[in-house]
């Protein structure tokens, strides 16, 4: 069996990636979560230790340090599994993250610049998107006002107020368009600050916010464009996410995965992260000729690459050299 352990009570890129990565990897073999936070798929306490005390051959995934340090107790007292991690983060470990990390039998890294940042060895399998979930829809697209959308928690390290500065003087020249900001506000006074930009180019009509929703692909599909300005990413399951259903996606390049993902103006647009300039060129663009790129082609790119049946695929044969003593 395997077991992903899952610890943490907000949903999260790492919160999504277990979740979509279940189904898939229960069609190879029976997979289950301990933990909260995900409600599918679960496993109790008890059953977890029933299987870690046998010879089951048992597959643990972890994802965090809380969840390495239980593991690494449960095999401290006896526990006979095999014990992956994966890091999430595309910054250089700390020394802690780095010391857990080390116990695992096995590292995986999402993204080749990912695995130049750790001191230790990793295989590289990054995320997956689910296309049956995540379709393009070309009447929701067909919506009046046209929507543009910055997908994730509202914080700096996002880059939201350089959308907001990029978009502001176009929105008030193109009152059939708005932009709407979907995710919790990580903190209220940064929210400001992108409010305060809207209402000097008083565009405030054209603006708002949306909380976090568990029905993400309804915005993505009714989104003309959406735009990942992060300044540093682990991954980037938006820019997977948002291109599955056919928006053209705008994203900071080298950040994440987004210059491995996105070939510039052929299934997207990349800039540099910071550069408001640069975005507000790629906006403009973008309103003046709304499917300059071709959604279908966008699409394309995560079906041919991205699908979460093929990272699904790449796990499982993982796991199955670690069983192996490969």
């Amino acid at each position: 069996m395997i077991i992903h352990f899952h610890f943490h009570f907000k949903t999260t890129g790492v919160t999504r990636s277990v979740e979509s990565i279940l189904e898939p990897l229960n069609v190879l073999e029976e997979t289950k979560v301990f933990g909260y936070g995900v409600s599918k798929h679960k496993i109790s306490f008890y059953k977890l230790l029933r299987l870690l005390y046998s010879d089951k051959k048992t597959i643990v995934h972890t994802h965090r340090n809380n969840e390495m340090l239980l593991a690494l107790i449960l095999r401290f007292l006896g526990g006979r599994f095999h014990l992956l991690r994966t890091r999430h983060a595309e910054s250089t470990p700390s020394g802690l993250t780095n010391f857990l990390m080390s116990k695992a039998d096995q590292c995986i890294s999402l993204s080749g610049t990912m695995a130049q940042n750790l001191n230790l060895k990793s295989t590289v399998i990054g995320h997956g998107v689910d296309p049956d979930r995540l379709t393009y829809d070309v009447k929701k697209r067909a919506t009046n006002p046209r929507k543009i959308s910055v997908v994730g928690r509202i914080r700096k390290a996002k880059g939201q107020r350089d959308v907001m500065e990029a978009i502001a003087p176009l929105l008030s020249h193109n009152p059939n368009w708005e932009i709407q900001f979907i995710g919790t506000i990580d903190r209220p006074a940064y929210a400001d600050e992108i409010r305060a930009i809207a209402a000097t180019a008083q565009v405030e009509n054209q603006i708002q916010f949306v909380s976090q929703t568990n029905q993400i692909e309804h915005y993505y599909q009714e989104s003309t464009a959406v735009v990942v300005a992060s300044y540093s990413e682990g991954f980037s399951l938006v820019c997977l996410e948002a291109m599955a259903c056919g928006s053209t996606t705008i994203a900071t390049e080298q950040v994440g995965i987004h210059s491995e993902v996105i070939t510039n103006g052929v299934d997207g647009f990349l800039y540099p992260k910071g550069s408001v300039a640069a975005l507000r060129t790629i906006l403009e663009n973008v309103i003046r000729t709304p499917e300059k790129i071709d959604p279908n082609i966008a699409r394309q790119t995560i079906l041919d690459h991205w699908s979460v049946t093929a990272a699904a695929q790449k796990l499982f044969e993982t796991y199955s050299k670690l069983r192996n003593g490969q």
